[in-house]
């Protein structure tokens, strides 16, 4: 059986530990070829460096998040761009043939006149089946774990794009 590839855009805040409980869980029962992405949203004039040190320490942090979560930096590939995260997102997706991108996203889409979120622009492009988990909802300070979100048929990595909701 090949592994399925599956990408997890992460942005190191709010979710990031939610997707990768997710994908930890996923890796436990079939095998995955993973890959952590983070992307580098700057709206300024960029300075001397700031590029390069914005990327070593998104390296590191990813290097921390696959040690914690697949228990080695060699498990996941690490990857770090530049740009818009919705047209980064889907180039990476689209450069490594993943089966599956995982990420979290705001409960419900409410209707934007202007602008949409990342999630909404990744849910429209994706090429490949694409799972937007809830961001974890607290409860007495605790974190709702994934395993009571996700039902057990998403595993099989469906060809169309979903939105998981909390129970």
């Amino acid at each position: 059986m090949s592994s399925k590839r599956v990408l997890v855009p992460v942005d190191l805040m709010r979710g990031t530990a939610h997707a990768l409980m997710f994908v930890q869980q996923l890796a436990s029962e079939s095998p995955l070829s993973v890959t952590l992405l983070h992307v580098i949203d700057l709206n300024i004039v960029p300075q001397q460096g700031i590029y390069e040190q914005l990327r070593a320490e998104s390296v590191a942090a990813l290097r921390k998040l696959a040690n914690l979560f697949f228990g080695s930096d060699q498990v996941a590939r690490i990857s770090v761009r530049i740009g818009r995260p919705a047209e980064e997102i889907i180039a990476e997706a689209t450069g490594e043939a993943s089966d599956l991108i995982v990420l979290c996203g705001p409960k419900s889409h409410r209707a934007r006149f202007f602008s949409r979120s990342t999630t909404e622009q990744v849910l429209e492009s994706a090429s490949c089946a694409t799972l937007v988990l809830p961001h974890p909802a607290k409860t007495n300070g605790r974190v709702s774990s994934s395993r009571e979100l996700v039902p057990a048929d998403i595993c099989a990595f469906p060809a169309r794009r979903e939105t998981v909701a909390a129970a």
